[in-house]
C-alpha cells in the first residue's frame, strides 16, 4: 500500500468533508451526542472547507492511496494566546476509520512537521477531546505529550474537555 501526500486546494473541499463527516461519526460515538453526529452532512462541511481553503489561513495535506482520499491534516500558526510565533497548531487531523493503524497518520504527521519546520516553527500544539482515547494514543505515538492545559468545549449541546498536546519540531 502506497500512501501519497499532497497539498489540498479548494477543489478538494468535498473529499475533505466526506472524510471529516465519516470520521466524526465513527470516532466520536459515545463522546458527542448521537443526534449531532447524525445531523452532520458532507454538503454542510464542504461549504466550510471551501471557505477555509480559499482563505489561505490554514494548510491542509491530503493522504491518498490510489485515487482514494484516506485522511488529511490541517495546520497553521497556533491560535492559543499563550503561544508565540514559534508555535504552530494542528487544527484537525482525520483518517478514515478503515485506515486507522495503517500508517496514514504517521505519513501525514511527518509531512506536516516537515512543512512546519521549513516555515520556521519550533513547536506544534493540538487540542484533543479528553474522552477520545484512540486519538490520544495515536498522538502519543507521534511524539506528542499533554502539557497540562485543558479547556471546555461545547459540541452538540454537550460540555466536553479538550486537552492540549505538544511536541518540538526537531531539525
Amino acid at each position: 500500500m502506497s500512501i501519497e501526500v499532497r497539498e489540498a486546494n479548494v477543489e478538494d473541499a468535498e473529499a475533505i468533508a466526506t472524510v471529516h463527516v465519516a470520521t466524526w461519526q465513527a470516532a466520536y460515538i459515545g463522546i458527542i451526542p448521537e443526534q449531532f453526529l447524525n445531523d452532520l452532512t458532507v454538503t454542510g462541511r464542504t461549504a466550510g472547507w471551501q471557505k477555509a481553503l480559499g482563505s489561505g489561513r490554514i494548510r491542509v495535506l491530503l493522504a491518498h492511496t490510489g485515487n482514494m482520499l484516506v485522511g488529511w491534516v490541517a495546520f497553521g500558526r497556533c491560535r492559543d494566546e499563550d503561544k508565540d510565533g514559534q508555535w504552530a497548531e494542528v487544527e484537525a487531523f482525520y483518517v478514515l476509520p478503515s485506515w486507522w493503524g495503517k500508517g496514514v497518520g504517521r505519513s501525514l504527521s511527518d509531512a506536516a512537521q516537515t512543512r512546519l519546520r521549513d516555515a520556521g516553527y519550533k513547536h506544534v500544539a493540538l487540542w484533543v477531546l479528553a474522552e477520545n482515547h484512540r486519538a490520544i494514543a495515536a498522538y502519543q505515538k507521534l511524539g506528542f505529550a499533554h502539557d497540562g492545559t485543558s479547556k471546555s468545549a461545547q459540541i452538540g449541546g454537550a460540555s466536553l474537555v479538550e486537552l492540549r498536546y505538544y511536541r518540538a519540531l526537531a531539525d
